[in-house]
């Protein structure tokens, strides 16, 4: 699923996010990815979305070398990788609905399947009866779930997450992890960037630790 060889990621004045990072993640598997602000994870992140090119290195998703994907390529990987960040990212005026069927709209998908598709990942996200508030109008914890089932509308077969509970108390960060749970356990293969040592001590899955861009464990 993802298999990262020796990667290294500079920025210019010989700053480097990462360094030598050689990392295996089968599919279907929970990780976590830890580390002090500043290890290096949501680069690690940046660089699995694609978002960014290696510095050095191969990486391979899905079996498709990432680091060589002409540009034009580049989208249609992403539609297959679902991407949660801390800050939500949500069109705040838009609402809930409509910032989950944006996903499906640049697809070009017909406006019934965006209805159906979008209605569902609201449903399993437990936000069905909010799906017409402004999104501005919700909660820190249904703005989570909101951009959990955007990540999850094109059903992707990866799932990243940097630090999806970073912004929410402990009572919220639990279901959100519950809701990662949900998805790992339907066959997508999870990546969680936390450095949240509660979370991580209460599930029991792999934990990759990062200091200073690079990997200790």
């Amino acid at each position: 699923m993802i298999q990262m060889y020796h990667v290294t990621k500079s920025y210019p004045g010989g700053v480097e996010a990462l360094v030598d990072i050689t990392l295996h993640v089968p599919r279907g598997e929970f990780v976590f990815l830890t580390g002090a602000s500043g290890a290096g994870k949501t680069t690690l992140l940046k660089l699995l979305f694609c978002a960014e090119p290696p510095t050095r290195g191969q990486i391979l998703l899905n079996g498709r070398n990432a680091a060589r994907l002409r540009r034009a390529a580049i989208p249609l990987l992403r539609r297959q990788i679902g991407m949660v960040f801390q800050d939500f990212r949500l069109l705040p005026r838009r609402s809930v609905f409509e910032n989950v069927a944006l996903a499906l709209e640049v697809m070009g998908l017909p406006r019934r399947e965006i209805r159906r598709r979008a209605s569902e990942a609201l449903a399993w996200v437990g936000l069905e009866a909010r799906q017409a508030q402004p999104a501005i109008r919700t909660s820190g914890g249904e703005q989570q779930r909101t951009a959990i089932a955007r990540a999850l509308v094109n059903e992707p077969y990866l799932l990243l997450a940097d630090e999806p509970t970073g912004n929410l108390d402990p009572d919220i960060s639990l279901e959100v992890m519950e809701l990662f749970k949900r998805v790992n356990a339907r066959g997508t293969t999870v990546l969680v960037a936390t450095h949240n040592r509660d979370l991580v001590t209460r599930y029991p899955f792999r934990t990759v630790a990062l200091e200073k861009g690079r990997l200790l464990a």
